[in-house]
This record gives structure tokens, sequence and C-alpha cells, in this order.
């Protein structure tokens, strides 16, 4: 666990600068939008607030094609031959990545909640401040635990991406952008395809879960939103890892510098 703590270290010190500067930013741009929200309309910081929540479905992703193009172009030799197991490597880069994404969302979260506490028309809210409140927690717990799970899934497709144009350069030289291309048409089209047959729905439709929102503002009883399966969250966890493993097996033993 040590080691792969130093590993940890050495991505955040990589990154730390830049994702300080981006926290500013955010966190100044936030407040500038609360004040504006509190002179002008509410939907002036509700409306960025859901445009960035979907934009952090991707944050894992771009963080690990940007970083492992970084490794492949700047320190091949150093990386790909590094004693440590690439899930190690893998996992300390898609952990910094998660930590930025957290700390965004905390920031958007607090300004959004901030933006709601201190709008001086409550007409405009459409409920209570204290009804308002526990509904904005609510949906927002849920958005963001939906948007952590997906966005690691979609992490863990970029990083196949990444190493299969890595490993694409070893046969297709500067063609390798084809390895790449293929792994994405299997994300998409390929697997696409595979939800829509018998099997999969056989696997994944198993054990419904209800959520419910308990604080739907003018609403007494809980209102049911949507249903998620067990199986489906099964599946794509296992999905997920086996994203991983296989990308860390093929930078072990199948990428050459």
């Amino acid at each position: 666990m040590s080691i792969w703590m130093n590993l940890l270290q050495k991505e955040f010190r990589m990154t730390r600068n830049s994702a300080i500067i981006s926290l500013a930013i955010l966190f100044f741009g936030g407040l500038w939008l609360v004040f504006l929200s509190y002179s002008r309309s509410i939907g002036i910081i509700i409306l960025p607030a859901a445009v960035l929540l979907l934009v952090l479905l991707f944050y894992p992703a771009i963080y690990m094609l940007r970083s492992l193009a970084w490794e492949w172009k700047v320190t091949p030799h150093l990386w790909l031959h590094c004693p440590q197991p690439a899930w190690m490597l893998l996992m300390a880069k898609l952990t910094v990545a998660m930590l930025q994404m957290l700390a965004i969302i905390i920031i958007a979260a607090g300004m959004l909640l901030l933006g709601i506490a201190i709008n001086p028309n409550p007409v405009q809210l459409g409920a209570s401040l204290s009804s308002l409140f526990s509904f904005v927690l609510e949906v927002g717990t849920y958005a963001a635990v939906f948007i952590i799970a997906a966005s690691i899934y979609i992490g863990a497709w970029a990083t196949l991406i990444s190493v299969a144009y890595a490993l694409a350069g070893n046969y297709l030289g500067r063609f390798r952008w084809l390895g790449g291309i293929a792994v994405f048409v299997l994300a998409t089209a390929g697997f696409g395809q595979l939800q829509q047959t018998r099997v999969y729905k056989q696997i994944t439709d198993w054990g419904a879960i209800d959520i419910g929102i308990h604080h739907l503002p003018n609403v007494s009883p809980t209102h049911v939103a949507t249903q998620i399966y067990a199986g489906d969250i099964l599946f794509y966890f296992l999905l997920t890892v086996g994203l991983f493993a296989l990308s860390a097996w093929l930078i072990d033993y199948k990428v050459e510098v």
C-alpha cells in the first residue's frame, strides 16, 4: 500500500498546480454566478450547475486520455519499465481524477445551495426554502452517485482506448490511431447491439430497485422517479473492473516502447 501511496502522491504533484488553478476559477466563477442569481434570476446558477454535472460524466475519461497520452509521448521508457504493476499506475491516475471531480462536485453543490439560500425572491423557487433544500440535497445525492459510477465506467473505456492506441503502434506505426477507433466502435456500436439481445436482458433484468424522491415540492407521497436493476449494477461493475484489468495486462505484457 505504501508503494501505491507513493505513486498517488507523484500523480497528485504532477497535476496539483493545474487542478488548483481550475478549482479556483470554478470557485470564483461560481461566486459571480451566485451574485448574478441574487440580482436577477435563480436560473442563472441552476442551468450552469446542471450542465457542469453532465460534463463531469467525461472528466475521468478526459483525465485518463490526457495523462496516458503524456506518458506514451514523454516518459514511455520510465513508465513501461516501472517495477510496479500497471494496475497500480492506472489506479493512481484514476484516484486523482476522481478526487478532482469530487472537489468540483462539492464546489458546484455549495454554490447552488448558496444561490438558493440567499435568493431574495422566494416566489421564483416555487416552494419553501426548507423543502427546496431537502429536494436539492436528495436529487443532488442521486445525481452525484450516478455521475461518479458512470464516469468511472466511461473512464475505463477511455483507458482501454489509450492502451489500444499505444499497442497498435507496435504493428501499425503512424496508423496506431486505428486501434483507438476500433475500441471506440466496440464501446459504442458493438456494446449497443449487445444490450438489445435477449441474453443481456436475462443477465441484467433482476433485482428491481425503485429510486424514490421523498422531498418533491408540493407533492406529499413518495414519488418513484425511476427503477434500476441490481443485475445492471453488477454487470457494469464487473465490466468496469474487467476493462481496467485488461488495460493493465496489456501494458504489462503487450505494449512495447
